[in-house]
């Protein structure tokens, strides 16, 4: 058994060890946030304690800083009471603080001088925004944050050369604080020419007008961050910075945007590759070909190209008749600048060969729609032409259920062979992470949402919406959290859905307990051969329409044991059914551990995960295949012929986070 190692108790240098530090009568500010502000500190250690010792004088000194940090919080009148030495009988000190907290000062007034020349509203918009407002507990932090919000408000409204200085009366009697902001704003300013350097092939003027910035407009530094956004967005350049000219004596804000040009045609080349519990893709090919000035313009080409093979399940333990070529190829041209600056027209083309554990089938695309970004947001809606065909469940395993069709067939009603889908989709994101690949804080937000239209084999209504949140744990760790529902409304409670559109758990990026798509509803067949058969021998899943999953994550860089190394403990709880309430019966919860490798291109993950309390799944009987109804449960014996194993946990190894 682990037990923590003892406190040390040799003096150093006539010191006594100094075992704990207490804080009695702090109601307002954590022990944790003293012991941060302070130069003293306790013996600290589980299974090997680091000794620290007590100083008298610098502890004196330390109450001159709790005070002062009282001080700043607004706490005017707040005194250290008393410090005890409690001793043991090793000689051990423990320190017990008693702390007088007084009242804190309230914040009674805040005039402003000096914005004669800022209109009524827009000065009302200013005071809308200050974090630290009549009313609220005085804070020396919240006080100059609330300084800088006052100047940056004033520059976005075309003050560039604003100035903002401040001064507070507190009375701690009257536990009240007395605000001042002097403000200097200057002329309004508003934008000159735009001038483009660095620029070799591509125009100068379709640079300009790319910036969105025109000569009149009032200047913000906003639009200068927006400038920088749209440039570097075309997707032609490798670099990009915009900035201010030097401010004259007119008030008239030049720009320059200095660019440099990446090569306007690339080929890229890769190989890789991904092995989960019931899938492996060996080897997986990639190629690209970019073309950044499509017949001399700001147009760009894209195409891509993936090839693999897909083992179900392994290498090792493979039926080529399961497995096969699988393929995701695509055309895309994007054309930037569409009616305003920062709004793409992307058309795209696709063809994809699918291959699963559970089905196969090949497709063609076609996409058209626009993109507007503007800094953290961005919304694109688009229209969608899908062509499904070469639909084959479990390739010849459930070669009956497609030919006799009906309701049971589920996945395949609609859709025994091939099937169309047209829908309008509306996506928007908000994307406040500090790093796209491996964010450390910040708030992520998307939603799509779909409705068919016809020519289509389908009608619905369908909508997705997901949330992430990440935020520093420690120094070396962050917490990262998700929530995500799937719903996916038929006309009827029986109408059809494309199975592409159903919601399937499972897998490296979803719910890692269950190998992919195998969570949720399935359909039965018989083993090969047999027309009928009195129970299910083989359970594919069919998607569900709805859908919830919620993950978190603790994600430990680890670079004292091996650099770049990284480690993390996750759970994942979702749910996915064909009820409406999709919480119905409970999430089924699967924790786990994984192993990240952080390279420049993201992390190389390694997950394993396990299904605390799995839910058994009823294959229903459909009278013509499968006479009886089946259970697909992880506690089946062999010998139990109305029984289908499903493991309860699973492994994923592939490149980037989970979310």
């Amino acid at each position: 058994m682990l037990t923590a190692c003892a406190t040390p108790s040799q003096p150093f240098e006539g010191h006594p060890v100094l075992v704990a530090i207490k804080f009695e009568g702090n109601k307002s500010i954590g022990s944790g946030e003293l012991l941060s502000k302070i130069a003293t500190s306790p013996t600290s250690g589980f299974f090997s304690k680091t000794a620290r010792y007590y100083d008298a004088d610098l502890f004196a000194i330390d109450e001159k800083r709790i005070v002062r940090w009282y001080n700043e919080k607004g706490y005017y009148e707040a005194k250290i009471l008393d410090v005890q030495e409690v001793r043991d009988e090793a000689g051990r000190v423990t320190l017990v603080v008693k702390i007088d907290e007084g009242r804190r000062a309230v914040v009674k007034t805040i005039d402003y001088q000096g914005l004669d020349d800022v209109p009524k509203d827009e000065a009302s918009d200013i005071e809308d925004a200050l974090p630290l407002r009549t009313g609220d507990g005085f804070d020396e932090d919240q006080y100059e944050k609330t300084k800088d919000v006052v100047k940056n408000r004033l520059k976005e409204r075309g003050f560039a050369q604003a100035e903002v200085n401040g001064r507070v009366e507190v009375a701690p009697e009257d536990g009240a604080a007395h605000i001042w902001f002097d403000c200097d704003t200057g002329p309004r300013f508003h934008f000159g020419k735009v001038v483009v350097t660095g620029n070799r092939q591509i125009s100068s003027n379709e640079i300009s007008s790319a910036t969105g910035i025109e000569k009149g407009q009032t200047y913000s530094p906003q639009a200068i961050a927006l400038a920088q956004q749209r440039v570097y967005n075309l997707g032609t350049f490798s670099g990009v910075r915009v900035q201010l000219e030097p401010l004259g004596d007119s008030p008239v804000a030049s720009v320059r945007v200095n660019v440099h040009e990446a090569p306007f045609q690339t080929f890229r080349f890769g190989i890789g590759g991904s092995a989960e519990e019931t899938r492996w893709e060996l080897p997986r090919l990639h190629g690209e070909y970019t073309n950044r000035s499509l017949f001399g313009g700001l147009r760009r080409l894209e195409l891509s190209s993936t090839v693999g093979y897909a083992f179900v399940n392994s290498p090792f333990d493979y039926d080529p008749r399961h497995s096969g070529i699988t393929a995701q190829n695509s055309a895309q041209l994007t054309v930037p600048n569409i009616i305003f600056p920062g709004l793409e027209w992307i058309s795209r083309g696709e063809f994809s060969r699918e291959v699963q554990g559970g089905y196969a089938y090949d497709d063609v695309a076609a996409r058209t729609g626009l993109l507007y970004r503007r800094g953290n947001h961005s919304i694109a809606p688009s229209i969608n032409f899908i062509h499904y065909f070469l639909v084959d469940l479990y390739q010849a395993g459930l070669a009956d259920v497609l030919g006799r069709g009906g309701q049971a067939a589920g996945i395949v009603h609609d859709c025994p062979t091939h099937c169309t889908l047209t829908y309008p989709e509306l996506r928007y994101t908000y994307d406040g992470r500090d790093n796209a690949i491996e964010p450390t804080q910040g708030f992520y937000f998307s939603t799509s949402i779909q409705q068919t239209l016809k020519p289509g084999t389908f009608s619905y209504f369908r909508i997705n919406p997901e949330i992430r949140v990440y935020t520093p744990a420690t120094r070396f760790a962050v917490i990262a959290l998700r929530a995500e529902y799937g719903g996916l409304f038929t006309e009827t409670a029986e109408g059809a859905s494309p199975f592409t559109q159903r919601f399937f758990f499972g897998g490296q990026n979803e719910q890692r307990g269950y190998a992919p798509l195998r969570q949720g509803p399935k359909i039965g067949a018989c083993n090969e051969g047999n027309p009928t058969c009195p129970f299910a021998r083989i359970g594919v899943p069919i998607g569900g329409k709805y859908a919830a999953l919620f993950s978190a994550e603790l994600r430990v860089h680890t670079d004292f044991i091996l650099n770049h190394l990284g480690m993390v403990a996750f759970v994942d709880a979702s749910r996915v059914q064909n009820d409406k309430n999709v919480l119905s019966g409970g999430l089924e919860f699967a924790p786990g551990l994984g192993l990240r490798y952080i390279t420049p291109f993201g992390p190389i993950r390694f997950d394993v995960a396990w299904v605390a309390n799995p839910k058994d799944v009823v294959i229903p009987a459909d009278g013509t295949v499968v006479l009886n109804n089946t259970t697909v449960s992880t506690v089946c014996h062999k010998a139990d012929p109305t029984c289908i194993f499903e493991a309860r946990w699973a492994f994923h190894l592939t490149l980037g986070e989970a979310f």
